[in-house]
C-alpha cells in the first residue's frame, strides 16, 4: 500500500509553504510529466499554479509592508492563544468530576461554533473572536470558565486579540489604502487544493497497475515532503520550532 510522506504543513512558515508547492510543479515540468493525460491532474496543477502566482503576491506585498509582517506576528499570537485555550478545555474531557464534565460538554459547544476562527480573514477574525469572549463572559458560561479555571486562558485571547486590532487599526494610509492579499487566506486555499491533489494522485497509484504514471507523480510530491518534513526535523532539533498555525 503506498502512502505520503507525513509533513506537518502547518508548521511550515509562509515561505516553505509557497515553496513546497513550487517544487511539486516545478518537478512535475523536470520529469516531462504529461499533466494533460488525466484531466483531473491537468485541473489541480492549473489551481496550483494560480494558488502559488497568487501566494506569491502576497508574499513580495507582505515584504513590502513592515507593518504587515507585525500584522502577521500579531494574528499568530491570538491563533496560538486561541489553541492554547481549546488545549486546556480538552484536558477536562476525561476528568472524573462531573462538574468539570459538565462545563467541558457546555464550552464545548460554544468553542465547536467558533471553531474555524483562525482560518478566517483577519477582520472576520477579530469580529469571530469578539463573539467568542463575549459568550464566554455571560452568565450562561461565565461560571463554566470559572469551574475550569480557564479565566487565565480567556485573557491571554482577549488580550493578543487587541493588540491585533489596535495595530490593525492603526495602518498607515499607504498600507489601508493598497489591496491586500491576505496571506493567511490564500495559504489555506492553496492547502486544501494541494491536500485534495496528492489525495488523488495516491488514490491512483494505489489503484492502476497499468503503469507508472501515477507512480512517478507520488514519488514526486513524496521527494518535496520528505524535504521538507527533514526541515522541519531539524528545526526542532535546534530547539527553534515555530508555533503552530492553520495552513
Amino acid at each position: 500500500m503506498k502512502t505520503l510522506h507525513k509533513l506537518r504543513f502547518a508548521s511550515l512558515s509562509h515561505l516553505e509553504a509557497g515553496q513546497i508547492i513550487k517544487r511539486n510543479l516545478e518537478d512535475l515540468v523536470t520529469a516531462a510529466i504529461n499533466t494533460t493525460t488525466d484531466v483531473h491532474i491537468n485541473n489541480y496543477i492549473q489551481v496550483l499554479t494560480a494558488n502559488s502566482n497568487s501566494f506569491d503576491l502576497a508574499l513580495i506585498q507582505i515584504k513590502k509592508k513592515q507593518e504587515t509582517e507585525v500584522l502577521i506576528a500579531l494574528d499568530q499570537q491570538r491563533d496560538t492563544a486561541l489553541s492554547f485555550f481549546n488545549r486546556q478545555l480538552r484536558v477536562y474531557q476525561i476528568s472524573e468530576n462531573a462538574a468539570h464534565i459538565t462545563a467541558f460538554k457546555a464550552l464545548k459547544i460554544v468553542v465547536d461554533a467558533h471553531k474555524d476562527l483562525a482560518s478566517l480573514n483577519y477582520e472576520a477574525e477579530s469580529n469571530g473572536i469578539d463573539n467568542l469572549l463575549s459568550e464566554f463572559g455571560n452568565s450562561t458560561f461565565a461560571p463554566h470558565i470559572t469551574t475550569l479555571n480557564l479565566a487565565p486562558f480567556v485573557q491571554r485571547i482577549q488580550t493578543t486579540n487587541n493588540n491585533f486590532k489596535t495595530t490593525f487599526s492603526v495602518r498607515s494610509t499607504d498600507v489601508a489604502s493598497t489591496v491586500i492579499y491576505d496571506a493567511k487566506i490564500l495559504r489555506k486555499a492553496m492547502y486544501d487544493n494541494y491536500t485534495n491533489y496528492i489525495n488523488y494522485v495516491l488514490a491512483l497509484a494505489n489503484v492502476t497497475t497499468a503503469n507508472n504514471y501515477y507512480d512517478t507523480i507520488l514519488d514526486i510530491v513524496n521527494q518535496s515532503r520528505k524535504y521538507f518534513s527533514d526541515l522541519l526535523a531539524r528545526r526542532d532539533g535546534a530547539g527553534n520550532t515555530p508555533p503552530p498555525t492553520n495552513p
